[in-house]
């Protein structure tokens, strides 16, 4: 049987990964003891997880499919993602991605912005930012009035 090692990752890495992992079991309200069971992992390697350890990919797989992340979820964080890619269940049993307000926001963002540069050969930088921050503030309070809270 071939062992296989955790990869290297720095510090600061594990340690968001870590904090992040603490926050979405706490949000699940899950004790260390639930996770692990239910990824069928060893308490102890989950506890090195939290405890900003490394451990194999296969066991960071394990605990995404228990927090509800996306694959590879775990190695995004470890690779400088500040966030996971959370997934949820479908009427239809279908697993999505939700998108999440600050996402669309930058989309809208920058499509606003590439349109205005596109159809427009003087307005300013600061009226592009203005006009940018006026469409995605629209865009969220449409959501809010239809009852669509992404955060």
């Amino acid at each position: 049987m071939m062992c296989v090692m955790a990869p290297p990752y720095d510090e600061s890495a594990l340690q968001r990964l870590a904090t992040l992992v603490m926050r979405r079991r706490v949000e699940l309200g899950m004790s260390k003891i639930d996770v692990a069971r239910a990824a069928e992992i060893q308490i102890n390697t989950y506890s090195k997880v939290e405890d900003a350890k490394p451990v194999r990919p296969v066991t960071y797989a394990k605990i995404e499919t228990v927090l509800r992340w996306a694959r590879s979820s775990c190695d995004d964080i470890l690779r400088g993602a500040t966030e996971a890619t959370p997934v949820e269940d479908t009427p239809s049993g279908a697993v999505i991605s939700p998108v999440r307000t600050e996402d669309l926001a930058k989309d809208v963002a920058d499509a606003v912005q590439d349109a205005a540069i596109a159809v427009s050969d003087n307005l300013t930088s600061a009226q592009i930012r203005e006009m940018k921050q006026q469409v995605v503030d629209q865009v969220l309070e449409r959501w809010k009035k239809r009852g669509i809270d992404r955060n």
